[in-house]
């Protein structure tokens, strides 16, 4: 079949950040360690204020390139779908009611490079450690692709790998989700779950793997939805999964059924160590890649790359979610102080009496991991913590305000649960009144004025 004019490729959308901002790729030629440099620099470079995607050159003796930090800054999210960045979660929830069905290809570039049998070694790919307390290298962009053992449906989603061997794999999936369901039907029959792991695509297909719906539904549609055209797949090698013809590296192999070993600790967005793990197994039996593949890397632990990957697809399922019931939502913030992931901030424009606690519920409901929700108005810019906290210490009564719900289900990854069960609060910091007195104001003109006269004099 002949390709349709526009490819989503990593590659391509690399061009379009350059185009977009000549500082927006900031390239290392200096010659890095494999282990920890990659980290540290991006870790070091975030104290700065600065989130520019990182090209590392040459990473100790691999042939492979480095991207890191491609998700480090909300810019980029907006540049791949296409939309101003105030835009960016709106954009995001109205494409997940889209899905367009993948076009199956014979093949693309993804096998232009085609390795199996002996020729399969981990090693061969720069696959790092990124702290000091990490069990080993691990894998952090590897989005799982799988197949439903009972109706075929795939599904895509990502996974820590930690390399154990030339060939072998440790992973923790995330229990009470798609691809855990997918492994106990399967290991009920003692059946392997064939995978393909896509390391390197374009953003929209990562977009694809971080949205969560009905086990019904095929994630390569959902991509398909999120590029506004067919995904295009091709076959596996060794394994009966497609995989996307654009990505530029891919491993094929099974997670093997009934067992486990031992697998982490590693750094997760807790910005703790963890040794939480479900402990599972997978055996490489192929590694392809494009001609000059680059290795896609994600900085783990609370770096700002993992933690917005978090973040924003959950503020656009959020949003969605509430919008169904309280239309008045205006927005919604997972907080970098929560992790992005445990606290959760709600904007609403004069909410009715008792629904911001209301809307607190619905969130619970839909984001099990939350333990605090806090509802303000829509004066306040849930975008920042100081003034999330303003409204908290000027409408918000402690003894009249705060709701705790006790032994509820929560995030494993939580270091303070117990036993993954959690408690979770909700601050009601809205106006408490009609008459409530008014915040102090500048007139828009003047604001003007004052930021040209900023601008003149400190760039």
């Amino acid at each position: 079949m002949s390709r349709p004019s526009q490819a989503f490729t990593l590659r391509s959308f690399l061009a379009n950040v350059e185009a977009d901002d000549p500082h927006g790729i900031l390239r290392i030629r200096d010659k890095v360690s494999l282990d920890y440099d990659p980290s540290a620099l991006v870790m070091e470079m975030e104290k700065t204020g600065h989130s520019p995607v990182v090209w590392f050159e040459k990473v100790g003796d691999s042939p492979f390139p480095v991207v890191t930090n491609l998700y480090g800054s909300r810019r980029r999210y907006a540049l791949a779908l296409g939309v101003p960045e105030e835009r960016l979660i709106e954009e995001w929830a109205s494409r997940n009611d889209r899905t367009i069905e993948p076009a199956m290809c014979k093949t693309g570039p993804i096998h232009d490079v085609v390795l199996t049998g002996k020729k399969v070694d981990l090693g061969y790919l720069p696959i790092m450690r990124h702290f000091n307390e990490d069990a080993g290298p691990y894998i952090t962009n590897a989005i799982v692709i799988a197949k439903d053992p009972d109706t075929g449906v795939r599904n895509a989603s990502f996974h820590r790998m930690q390399v154990k061997g030339r060939n072998r794999l440790g992973t923790s999936l995330h229990s009470r989700r798609h691809l855990w369901n997918y492994v106990q039907r399967a290991e009920e029959r003692g059946e392997d779950i064939p995978i393909a792991v896509v390391i390197g695509a374009h953003p929209l297909f990562t977009f694809g793997g971080l949205w969560k719906g009905p086990i019904t539904s095929d994630e390569y549609a959902v991509v398909g939805g999120m590029m506004g055209k067919p995904l295009e797949i091709t076959a596996g090698r060794t394994v009966p999964v497609e995989v996307p013809i654009d990505a530029e590296i891919v491993l094929e192999g099974r997670i093997i059924a009934n067992k486990r070993e031992p697998e982490g600790p590693f750094a997760e967005f807790t910005g703790y160590a963890s040794e939480r793990s479900t402990q599972h197994v997978v055996e490489i039996s192929a590694i392809t890649h494009r001609k000059d593949a680059i290795y896609q890397d994600i900085v783990p632990g609370i770096s700002d790359e993992h933690t917005s990957l978090l973040a924003v697809p959950s503020e656009a399922r959020l949003l969605r979610t509430l919008r169904q019931h309280f239309p008045n939502t205006t927005a919604v913030s997972y907080p970098k102080s929560g992790t992005c992931r445990l606290h959760v901030y709600i904007a609403m424009r004069k909410p009715a009496p008792g629904q911001a606690k209301n809307a607190a519920a619905v969130a619970f409901g839909d984001d099990l991991s939350l333990k605090l929700v806090v509802i303000v108005d829509d004066d306040v810019n849930i975008f920042d913590d100081r003034d999330v906290f303003w409204a908290m210490a000027t409408r918000m009564q402690a003894d009249e305000d705060i709701d705790i719900i006790r032994n509820a289900m929560g995030a494993i990854l939580d270091p303070s649960n117990h036993a993954g069960m959690t408690a979770k609060m909700i601050i009601d910091a809205t106006r408490p009144s009609a008459n409530f007195p008014k915040r102090h104001t500048l007139p828009a003109d003047a604001v003007k004025r004052a930021q040209a006269l900023l601008k003149k004099a400190f760039g």
